[in-house]
């Protein structure tokens, strides 16, 4: 007999090498479950936008940064014991299997003790460096002791928001580490994509003013999904949309490697009988109806965004290195002028042009009002009080006084009026900036929109070697130039999610 390569160095079967390699078993699995009932409860929650929903959502997060804590203690323990080596269980689950071949047959679970233990997450060093800039809005300060936020409350829910996304993010950035945890999340986005698609078009179809039938909102909107505005269900389309088309395209590539190079019409028909005509066609119906949902919001933010990553993905697909740095340069500077554009026009898909300036009027009233704040800002989270309301007058020697309460609100600090834009009738108060970038600007000065913008650079160079990943980024980094999808909790817990698929786990 001529020799054989052996298809492993060495096995393992002491029982506590065993137990913690089946404990680290479990905590992935448990991770990656957790990954997905966040990602899915998040959206199907109304988008975790109440108290009710992202309090959980919180809790969930911080829940993954202590599972991740004991998947990386279990790991150094095994590396101590096995080296710096990959090990899989044997299918009888009674022995380890070091070094395995990838033609080993008899292979269970198994995992590379040679990656770093603390993922490299993309995200994670800008993350930090906001973090600590939000800290320090908190921090009272001389000489007055007073914090730079004008609102501490709501600073610190902005900042339990930044810590529970940046921990899922360092969660699915370990889980991403292996192929088959990256297709699957995949597979799962495009389901839940297919829910929300068609659960969106029958709600539009039926007519109904109630999110699920009984959900009425408390503030009147377009309703869409599980979304009170279809602004925000054409954001997290964006998402899906890409990532489901992603799919599609390795799916026909495959149909396409079946029939061959210069395939007649019985051999594709043929082909479609097979497992991979079969899995174009299965591809083929979350994308239709992820892309069909996000069209029949009718957000023209939406859409110019989803044309936008379009084009990205036809520059892409001619490059091996992804896309070019030119063209998400051009892509950002055509959305807001063709976003302008329209408004000047009157026309942004048939809607008046009354409606036309709102948002303008908004960010030039809030760049207006930055004065004392460029550099420090107002305090993260704190837009809508700071911009939406205003100090009470100071009434004339002998007039009747204020009440007690508002009184009491001058003498504090306080400001418990609300202001009235008069280019915008009957809107006495508005919330959101309705472009994350300058709402950025507005609560967190200069140095927290430089961090912000630190930030999507990372996301968008995470993802650069997938198409079809850099399409869903960069779409929903454009679309918030309209809109402020990142304060819908759900948008972020997906978007942080895709970003953790990083440059050498993705192909396009």
């Amino acid at each position: 007999m001529g020799d054989r390569t052996p298809a492993y160095s060495e096995t393992v079967s002491e029982r506590t090498v065993l137990g913690r390699a089946r404990s680290l078993r479990v905590a992935c699995l448990v991770l990656e479950g957790l990954l997905w009932l966040i990602v899915a409860g998040s959206v199907l929650a109304i988008g975790s936008v109440h108290p009710w929903a992202y309090v959980p959502l919180w809790c969930a997060c911080f829940l993954t940064g202590v599972i991740l804590v004991v998947r990386i203690l279990l790991a150094l323990s095994l590396r101590k014991r096995l080296g710096r080596r990959p090990f899989a269980f044997h299918l009888s689950g009674r022995w380890l299997v070091i070094d395995p071949s990838p033609a080993y047959p008899d292979q269970g679970w198994s995992f590379d003790l040679r990656r770093p233990l603390v993922p490299r997450a993309p995200l994670l060093l800008p993350g930090v460096v906001f973090l600590l800039w939000v800290v320090l809005q908190l921090v009272p300060l001389p000489p007055a002791g007073k914090p730079l936020t004008m609102s501490a409350s709501d600073t610190r829910r902005g900042l339990a928001f930044v810590a529970s996304l940046l921990l899922l993010h360092l969660a699915a950035t370990a889980i991403f580490e292996r192929r088959e945890a990256r297709e699957r999340f995949r597979r799962f986005v495009a389901g839940l994509g297919l829910l929300l698609g068609l659960e969106a078009l029958i709600q539009l179809a039926s007519g109904t003013a109630r999110i699920y039938g009984f959900f009425t909102p408390l503030e009147r909107g377009a309703i869409f999904g599980p979304f009170v505005n279809r602004n925000h269900f054409a954001g997290y389309m964006l998402l899906v949309a890409f990532t489901t088309f992603g799919l599609l395209a390795r799916s026909w590539r495959r149909y396409q490697r079946r029939v061959g190079e210069r395939p007649n019409l019985r051999r594709r028909l043929v082909a479609l009988s097979r497992a991979e005509g079969t899995r174009v066609l299965y591809a083929a119906v979350p994308a239709v109806a992820a892309a069909a949902a996000l069209i029949a919001t009718t957000s023209r933010g939406g859409i110019i965004a989803f044309a936008a990553g379009l084009v990205l993905t036809a520059l892409g697909s001619r490059r091996r290195d992804g896309v070019p740095g030119w063209a998400l340069a051009l892509a950002f500077v055509v959305m807001p002028l063709s976003w302008y554009g329209l408004e000047r026009l009157g026309i942004r898909f048939n809607e008046t042009a009354a409606a036309a300036p709102g948002r303008t009027v908004v960010w030039k009233d809030s760049l207006q009002r930055m004065k004392g704040h460029w550099l420090t800002g107002t305090g993260f989270n704190t837009f809508g009080f700071s911009m939406s309301h205003t100090k009470p007058w100071v009434l004339p020697s002998g007039a009747t006084p204020w009440p007690a309460e508002l009184e009491e609100a001058i003498r504090v600090g306080g400001q418990p009026g609300t202001r009235v834009l008069p280019e915008l009738a009957g809107l006495n108060w508005y919330r959101e900036a309705h472009n994350d970038y300058i709402q950025a600007l507005v609560e967190t000065g200069i140095p927290g929109l430089l961090i912000a913008l630190w930030a999507a650079a990372a996301a968008l160079r995470a993802v650069r070697r997938d198409t079809w990943l850099l399409a869903a980024v960069a779409s929903v980094l454009l679309h918030v130039l309209v809109d402020f999808d990142l304060q819908i909790p759900a948008i972020p817990v997906l978007l942080v999610s895709l970003v953790a698929m990083r440059p050498e786990a993705t192909r396009a």
